[in-house]
């Protein structure tokens, strides 16, 4: 029961509007199991019949207005059976024969009433298997219409997934497309100047001169710091010396020292410079005496002659002849105390100064080297610094290219896979149009009274139906095969079906009165031989030898039957069995009956079996 059938029926009485509706607006009614008994009953029971016209409620109306009774239940019954009835007038002959006539229909009847209850009988006890697995099988359709909904659910839920997918890659697909379009299509100085897409279609000219310009450059600076002009600056002229420091490297003068002819020729200098000390220190010292002796008479003579400026110059020569034996005293003690300096302590001094000149000397020059060692080393840092630089630019640069090229590789797979796929698709829908367009499958414009030879199912159906000639009889078969003939043969097929039913229906009848028969004659027999017995004679004789021969028979044909009733059950369950075992089969003995009673079902399965394998093969 569905929406459908309730919105025929309503369509049938004439309900008003009924046309506006469709069948999934009444769906909801048949979800509950309990007004579903009357939907069915509804649907199967109220016609056109069932409906009054205008006329008859009108007149119906007038009845009511006009006040009279309207007779109802049992007096409407009694109203009509006291209704006079016509009776004919018969002769004592038409009286008798009428008479037989109707005692035979009686008898008709009865038997026809106890082979009705026989079966009603049946089918009682058929009802209520049958209402029983019904109640078995409500839970089992409820739960499959569930289950059915949420697999259609599901369905739709993956269709539009699917769909979403589709556009998702067609849009990506489209995307990449232009990127590459647009990327094969743009020279490089227009992708430098609008942008490129990729890495690799970037000029890289400008970056290779400016590499070439900065390494020229980092050339120039290395031999201005490292070796033009160092040796002259350091006073040394051994260009060698003047490398990259490096500790790891054994001739390092880090690791070594200096040579031992370098070393002799330092110690010579050495003595030299002590040797030299005292005559320089004391000639330095005789000179600083001398600066600061013009220094101070320079000084008394610019204070001498502030007083000749100021005040006039003393007339009494015995005061200045005091102060000029006072002057000439201090400048006496003076005299001595330079001369006991110069002679004792200074000689002194300078011998001592001269013994830690040395040290002083070796400091100045391990000081130097060292300078000149930090010197050499932040240069050298400086230009390893920028060589690292220049190798971090371009080795970022080249595993940039390479992750792009990476990409550019992995890209082209997975279009060539897609490509491979698409390819395939393309091959099996040319093949299934190829099938398409075999003339078999092709509807002619105009009606064909014969077969065509090419239609293999229309011919096999043909001699399944008609038959296939024989021998004797080719030359009476005609040349074509046409679809008049198949309809004759189906007609004939049809009548002989209907008139095997009939037979049967009538032979099941007369087995189903000898089958009461019998069972009345048995019952009969049984209650004679049973209940005369006595009860002390021994064992009860049935009859003559005859009957006695007739019951043996009768037993070893129903051994044989159910040996062969065995034989059968066994033969069932064996192919059962099978069945249970082996899924193809079954499906091989849906489709071959499909494949003769219901070729739509058996076109669907196959083309659902060629969905699954298509995307199988695509998976």
């Amino acid at each position: 029961m569905s929406g459908r059938q309730f919105l025929e029926t309503l369509k049938q009485i004439g309900y008003p509007k009924s046309h506006d509706y469709q069948p999934d607006d009444f769906d909801w009614l048949f979800e509950s199991e309990a007004a579903t008994p009357f939907l069915r009953w509804f649907c199967e029971n109220v016609g056109p019949d069932n409906v009054l016209t205008e006329e008859e409620l009108q007149k119906f109306e007038e009845l009511q207005l006009s006040g009279a009774p309207i007779l109802e239940g049992r007096q409407l019954e009694e109203a009509l059976q006291s209704m006079p009835r016509e009776e004919k007038t018969m002769s004592a002959e038409q009286l008798r024969e009428e008479v037989s006539r109707l005692e035979e229909e009686l008898n008709t009847c009865e038997t026809r009433k106890k082979i009705l209850l026989h079966h009603r009988n049946k089918l009682s006890l058929h009802q209520t298997a049958t209402n029983h697995s019904l109640s078995k099988l409500d839970a089992v359709q409820e739960a499959a219409k569930q289950e059915h909904r949420k697999q259609v659910d599901k369905c739709r839920e993956d269709d539009s997934k699917m769909n979403t997918d589709l556009e998702e890659l067609t849009q990506t697909v489209s995307k990449l497309t232009s990127l590459y379009t647009s990327a094969s299509d743009s020279c490089s100085t227009t992708a430098s100047q609008q942008g490129a897409a990729f890495l690799s279609q970037l000029p890289l000219e400008d970056h290779f001169a400016k590499e070439d310009a900065f390494m020229q450059q980092l050339t120039d600076y290395t031999k201005r710091q490292f070796f033009d002009g160092i040796a002259d600056l350091a006073g040394h002229a051994e260009g060698s010396r003047y490398q990259f420091l490096d500790v790891r490297d054994p001739s390092s003068l880090l690791v070594t020292g200096e040579t031992d002819q370098v070393i002799r020729k330092n110690c010579h200098e050495l003595a030299r410079l002590q040797n030299i000390f005292p005559l320089s220190q004391r000639q330095y010292i005789q000179a600083k005496v001398q600066e600061s002796r013009t220094r101070a008479a320079r000084q008394t003579m610019e204070r001498k002659l502030q007083q000749l400026h100021s005040k006039p110059y003393p007339e009494d020569t015995a005061k200045l002849s005091k102060q000029l034996q006072e002057t000439q005293a201090v400048l006496s003690a003076v005299q001595r105390e330079s001369a006991v300096l110069s002679e004792g302590e200074v000689p002194r001094l300078i011998q001592a100064n001269a013994e830690l000149q040395a040290t002083r000397i070796l400091q100045g020059d391990y000081d130097l080297k060292i300078a000149r060692q930090d010197y050499f080393i932040s240069k050298q840092e400086e230009v390893i610094s920028q060589l690292l630089k220049q190798r971090a630019r371009n080795e970022f640069l080249l595993t940039a290219l390479e992750v792009e090229g990476h990409a550019h590789r992995e890209t082209r797979r997975l279009l060539m896979a897609l490509r491979k796929d698409l390819e395939k698709a393309v091959t099996m829908t040319q093949d299934r149009l190829a099938i398409l367009q075999d003339p078999v499958y092709k509807t002619s414009r105009s009606a064909r009274a014969t077969i065509d030879s090419r239609d293999n199912f229309t011919l096999r159906l043909h001699n399944m139906i008609v038959g296939t000639p024989n021998e004797d009889h080719d030359r009476k078969q005609p040349l074509f095969r046409t679809y008049a003939s198949l309809e004759d043969g189906s007609r004939s097929l049809n009548h002989e079906l209907q008139t095997l039913q009939t037979g049967l229906q009538d032979s099941s009848t007369g087995k189903e009165d000898k089958l009461a028969q019998l069972e009345t004659s048995v019952q009969d027999l049984g209650a004679t031989v049973y209940d005369r017995a006595a009860p002390g004679s021994g064992p009860t004789t049935l009859g003559p030898k005859a009957i006695l021969d007739s019951m043996l028979k009768l037993d070893l044909t129903l051994k044989d039957l159910e040996a062969s009733l065995m034989e059968t059950l066994k033969d069932m369950n064996k192919k059962k069995r099978e069945l249970q075992n082996d899924p193809n089969l079954v499906k091989e003995r849906h489709l071959f009956v499909d494949f003769f009673t219901a070729p739509d079902r058996l076109k669907d399965t196959i083309d659902d079996l060629n969905a699954r394998v298509q995307a199988a093969q695509i998976s």
